[in-house]
């Protein structure tokens, strides 16, 4: 007769686990490298999208002020036309929109007019300036070309600011 041969492990051994639970260290490092390749890629587009915000809120602001100024010059009734020149909107200087003429006005981050100019005067105080630029040459008997070109930030260097055009006819 033959006997069994029993196959159990000696007892000084643990048994063998088939199925282990756990993560090995490996795939422990694998995942941090790639949760921190990804994380360094979302930090990286970070100053992009800054930048891109500011731009997107300079030019919301630049638009917002050329329609103040054209809702103020069509306000007006003649060929002289007034635009407010100082933040309390006392002040006012009058566009003569029957004559080819170039006039400036500063204004704050929150839109604020805060003064006329002759010249684009790089104040840094300034945010935005404001060039309006009357054209009588458009073919027609009283009527306008109003070109306003908005200039944010107007103390920085030519490379580095932004301008803004926006243009319509008005008659007078």
């Amino acid at each position: 007769m033959t006997q069994a041969k029993n196959h159990s492990a000696p007892a000084n051994f643990p048994p063998v686990q088939k199925h282990s639970p756990a993560f090995s260290l490996v795939e422990v490092v694998l995942a941090l490298g790639i949760i921190s390749f990804a994380i360094i890629a979302i930090v990286g587009i970070l100053p992009v999208a800054l930048k891109s915000s500011q731009n997107s809120m300079r030019e919301t602001d630049a638009t917002l002020i050329a329609q103040r100024i054209f809702s103020e010059l069509k306000t007006g009734f003649g060929g002289n036309r007034s635009v407010t020149t100082d933040p309390g909107g006392i002040s006012n200087h009058m566009i003569n929109l029957a004559t080819n003429s170039t006039n400036y006005l500063a204004f704050t981050q929150d839109g604020t007019v805060q003064t006329h100019t002759n010249t684009p005067d790089p104040n840094p105080s300034y945010d935005f300036y404001a060039q309006i630029s009357i054209s009588t040459n458009t073919g027609l008997t009283n009527l306008s070309r109003v070109q306003i070109d908005i200039t944010s930030p107007p103390s920085a260097p030519p490379s580095a600011r932004t301008t803004n055009s926006f243009v319509t006819l008005l008659g007078f």
